[in-house]
């Protein structure tokens, strides 16, 4: 009688989690997202806020990105502080989420932020996601090259770059996880004054 029940029940709770699940990622959808800062960058082992500061790009911090030229490996690293407004009268949740960043349509760094976020009706959380990203086909352009050392510095004090996220939940199915179909998506303007 006990494993009958069980049979009947164990469906039906783990519906429920999934709905329960689905509700909070709808929610999600709906969210509004805004960078709020950008620390510990480093380019080549250079610091790129140092270099913002100052204006200027020093020999030491170019010869990194030249051998990471020759080596075509450009590594970045740093922490996006992502904030999200829930708007909607549901919670916001989800379990872990993968998140690519694009710039100029090329991508920048992916990875996986494995951490359950909740973010209540009307309230804000702030993720940190951390970069570690290869980008040597980025940088591999010389136009992009050129922008991102007049960004540097600082000779048009009003450029700006448009930097493109995308999120993509995922959801618990008892052990296992399931990848939500689709990508949130939205474009943030990144500016010097983000970064300093």
């Amino acid at each position: 009688m006990n494993k009958l029940f069980l049979a009947i029940l164990l469906p039906i709770f783990v519906s429920c989690g999934i709905n329960q699940q689905a509700k909070q990622i709808k929610a999600l959808e709906k969210c509004k997202y805004e960078v709020k800062s950008v620390d510990s960058v480093f380019l080549a082992g250079a610091d790129i806020v140092k270099m913002l500061q100052s204006g200027n790009i020093d020999t030491r911090s170019m010869g990194g990105v030249a051998m990471g030229m020759l080596r075509k490996e450009i590594p970045l690293k740093g922490i996006l502080h992502l904030k999200i407004t829930n708007p909607t009268t549901n919670l916001a949740g989800i379990n872990q989420f993968q998140y690519q960043l694009l710039m100029k349509d090329k991508e920048l760094a992916t990875g996986l932020v494995n951490q359950q976020i909740k973010v209540k009706p009307g309230e804000s959380v702030e993720v940190p996601v951390l970069i570690d990203a290869n980008v040597y086909g980025l940088l591999s352009n010389g136009s992009v090259l050129q922008e991102i050392s007049d960004f540097i510095s600082g000779k048009n004090a009003k450029q700006e770059s448009v930097l493109t996220i995308k999120l993509k939940p995922t959801i618990a199915i008892g052990n296992k996880t399931i990848n939500y179909p689709g990508w949130i998506t939205f474009d943030r303007k990144v500016t010097r004054s983000l970064l300093l």
